[in-house]
C-alpha cells in the first residue's frame, strides 16, 4: 500500500510539473501574439 501511495504522489507531482510547463508555453505564445510586428 505504501508503494502505491508513493507512486500516486510521484505521478501527481509530475502531472503538476507538466501543467506548469504547458502554462509557461501557452503564456509565451500569448505574449508573442500580442506583440505587433513592425
Amino acid at each position: 500500500m505504501e508503494s502505491l501511495r508513493h507512486g500516486v504522489d510521484v505521478l501527481f507531482v509530475l502531472l503538476g510539473a507538466v501543467m506548469v510547463l504547458a502554462m509557461h508555453a501557452g503564456f509565451a505564445f500569448l505574449e508573442v501574439g500580442t506583440v505587433r510586428a513592425k
